[in-house]
């Protein structure tokens, strides 16, 4: 099941506008929303690289978070 964050499923749709509904929502100040999602992103790339092995599947994968996480930070940098 998918889960919905600010009325988009897509992941890749996912962005600020989204985290700003999201928080709207949720009852949560906007810039911590935001700077949380930054946090996140941040540390999800900075570990990444403990999961490269030889696999090639657990490589794509590496390669696919680290692509949608480098994404959101150019997003929200702001």
């Amino acid at each position: 099941m998918a889960m919905k964050i600010g009325g988009e499923y897509a992941s890749e749709k996912v962005g600020p506008k989204n985290f700003d509904q999201l928080a709207n929502e949720a009852g949560l100040a906007k810039p911590m929303v935001k700077r949380r999602v930054r946090e996140v992103a941040e540390t999800v790339l900075s570990k990444t690289p403990e999961l490269i092995t030889g696999h090639q599947t657990i490589q794509a994968v590496a390669a696919l978070i680290q692509n949608r996480c480098t994404k959101a930070l150019e997003k929200f940098r702001s």
